[in-house]
């Protein structure tokens, strides 16, 4: 007889990603997990005591996912706009996820910069912009937070109302209301 599989966190949380990403972060239960990899709910509870610590590390893998995969584009020349596109990939094409990342409870922080600032993706977006606009990177933060603010907006009219915006459309909203802020931002540094 072989030897019996080890039911690893990563394999607990691999699953819970997979059924998140179909069917939402409320259908991640012990009991969907369990029967996702096939075995008894005994090893998801050894590994997540209870729903919400579950739910959050189903969560906290998710976000580690996506940082890497905005990362993978993150010495192309055109990083900022790449980034808005993954975003708005994300809330057409797999709106439970999107709706998971943005429109959930799952952050935990002060503030929504404090928050933002916990990912390696959105550091290196504050250095890129620091490097392009010349401008202080506490200046750079407050741009990028509203200019994500502005993009989640733009995601959620997509994901949750079905709303037409082509990338074109957005990726020239996005460009405009950086280059305001980032003019504004010149304009109070005189």
């Amino acid at each position: 007889m072989p030897p019996k599989q080890k039911i690893t966190k990563e394999i607990l949380l691999e699953h819970a990603f997979e059924i998140a990403e179909e069917k939402g972060i409320d259908a991640v239960t012990s009991r969907s997990v369990a029967k996702s990899v096939g075995c008894s709910i005994q090893p998801v509870f050894s590994h997540f005591p209870t729903m919400e610590e579950l739910r959050q590390a189903t969560f906290d893998y998710a976000c580690d996912k996506f940082v890497q995969e905005i990362l993978a584009f993150e010495k192309m020349p055109d990083f900022l706009p790449r980034t808005t596109k993954w975003v708005l990939d994300l809330a057409r094409n797999k709106p439970n996820l999107y709706q998971m990342l943005y429109l959930s409870n799952s952050f935990k922080g002060n503030t929504l910069l404090d928050v933002m600032m916990n990912f390696e993706s959105n550091k290196k977006m504050i250095a890129k912009m620091t490097e392009l606009y010349g401008l202080e990177e506490d200046t750079c933060k407050d741009i990028l937070l509203r200019s994500c603010l502005f993009l989640m907006g733009i995601g959620t009219m997509i994901c949750v109302n079905h709303m037409e915006f082509s990338d074109e459309q957005v990726a020239l909203m996005m460009k405009q209301t950086v280059a305001d802020m980032v003019q504004g931002a010149k304009g109070r540094a005189l």
